[in-house]
């Protein structure tokens, strides 16, 4: 038999998962397939992200599944390495301290 033809991976093979709809409201689930997807479909594995970051691998499972009691710091250092960032849009518009919109915040 050929060494060559029997070649194993010394690791598990990473697979892609799919990008959520980010348009929708902001969840704690959403924010975790979003990261999710973005690490498998770059091919890191759980320990080369938690290696990478400091961090531990239960700790980088918890972001995955959306634990809400994870670290903000944590869950912004996985993002950043990870090339992802979100905006903090208010829903309601912004006023004045005397209760009307400045010409300023018009758009």
């Amino acid at each position: 038999m050929n060494p060559k033809s029997t070649k194993q991976t010394l690791g598990r093979v990473v697979k892609s998962t799919e990008m959520p709809d980010l348009a929708r409201d902001f969840s704690p689930a959403q924010l975790a397939k979003a990261i999710n997807a973005k690490r498998t479909g770059m091919k890191l594995t759980l320990v080369d992200v938690a290696a990478a970051l400091s961090i531990s691998k239960p700790t980088l499972v918890k972001i995955e599944k959306g634990d809400t009691n994870v670290k903000l710091s944590n869950i912004l250092k996985v993002m950043e390495y990870l090339g992802l960032s979100f905006s903090i849009i208010s829903d309601k518009p912004s006023t004045t301290h005397t209760g009307e919109i400045s010409d300023d915040e018009w758009y």
